[in-house]
């Protein structure tokens, strides 16, 4: 009997780019009055669990952390400019509102022969373009899949509380924000067995509205006042929480997803309280679960690519040996995302 070969998308290089300033909890808890409001310091790290973060510099924009990050990915993955069939951007920042900032990425990187576009989804916009690439990658059209994100968050959060000290309560999850830059690689490869990559997704249109970063859509295009972040209200954080979790576990059991056999959880960074509560919930070994938060923040679509730059750098994953990698993406919207990856 004569066995099918079937296309499939593989994990071939990685790279990430982080900003060089680094900023503490008590810099930020600084920046934005803390003292002055009567708020007692060390809140900042109590709420979000990061004891620091990085901020770009003001010449920085989110299409050069996405480029460094992609120069390095392409470089481990043995790919230049002209390898590259496909470009996505997936960021919840952008350099300009028009044209996608996927055709900055290529014309610095002197890419001119492949198709690219921008995807939005809030923290799942990098897992949504995985889903993307290997469909792409799955039905033969495209060979080599660069997907790079860059993250300038710090423009969006708001530090002058003092002239309005009651839209503290907006901004609790901004405490643990953080810029960056991350970028993969993506293979077409023949095989009979492995299966690349297998995702699952799902939106609760319900909420959308919560925790939302107003500023700059046609609801308020000019004013000023909308274009930072919003936190999320307690009450739908909890409802969201146990969806995402059921979700995750129905999934994982669809998939045949034995915990103990995989090698890396990386949840998305949100707060390092998510990431623990997340772990217990849907019984992750504790020592295969990635929580970068603390030194590096919540850098949205940025988080999981940089993380596994960082698992391929320090040894624990190894490209091309087979092991299993599952991404578990939560974002507003509310969307959860599902990845689980042959490398």
């Amino acid at each position: 009997m004569v066995k099918t070969m079937n296309y499939i998308a593989k994990l071939v290089g990685v790279g990430q780019a982080l900003p060089e300033r680094v900023v503490t909890s008590e810099e930020m808890e600084a920046m934005m009055g803390f003292d002055q409001l009567g708020i007692r310091k060390g809140m900042a790290k109590i709420l979000s669990g990061v004891s620091e973060r990085r901020f770009a510099s003001d010449e920085i924009n989110s299409s050069d952390l996405a480029v460094e990050a992609a120069k390095e990915a392409m470089e481990m993955a043995g790919k230049k400019a002209e390898d590259i069939d496909l470009v996505i951007f997936s960021a919840l920042t952008q350099d300009v509102a028009e044209p996608a900032t996927a055709n900055i990425i290529m014309d610095k990187l002197n890419i001119r022969n492949a198709k690219s576009f921008d995807i939005k989804n809030a923290c799942n916009a990098f897992v949504c373009a995985i889903e993307i690439a290997n469909m792409y990658i799955k039905c033969n059209d495209v060979k080599n899949v660069l997907i790079a994100s860059g993250e300038v968050l710090s423009r969006f959060v708001k530090m002058d509380l003092l002239k309005d000290p009651a839209k503290l309560k907006d901004v609790n999850s901004t405490f643990s924000v953080g810029d960056g830059g991350g970028a993969i690689v993506l293979e077409r490869q023949e095989s009979e067995e492995d299966f690349g990559i297998i995702t699952a997704f799902r939106t609760f249109p319900d909420t959308w509205s919560d925790g939302v970063l107003w500023g700059g859509g046609t609801i308020y295009p000019h004013d000023p006042d909308k274009f930072y972040f919003q936190n999320e209200s307690e009450e739908l954080m909890k409802i969201n929480f146990k969806r995402a979790m059921k979700f995750f576990e129905e999934q994982m059991e669809k998939m045949k997803i034995v915990r103990e056999e995989i090698d890396l959880f990386i949840p998305t960074q949100i707060t390092k309280y998510i990431i623990i509560k997340s772990s217990e919930v849907l019984k992750l070994p504790d020592d295969r679960v990635v929580s970068q938060i603390g030194t590096l923040g919540n850098m949205s679509t940025a988080s999981i690519p940089v993380a596994l730059s960082r698992a391929v750098n320090s040894g624990q994953l190894k490209i091309g040996t087979g092991q299993k990698v599952v991404l578990l993406g939560v974002a507003n919207g509310f969307n959860v995302g599902l990845v689980y990856m042959s490398i």
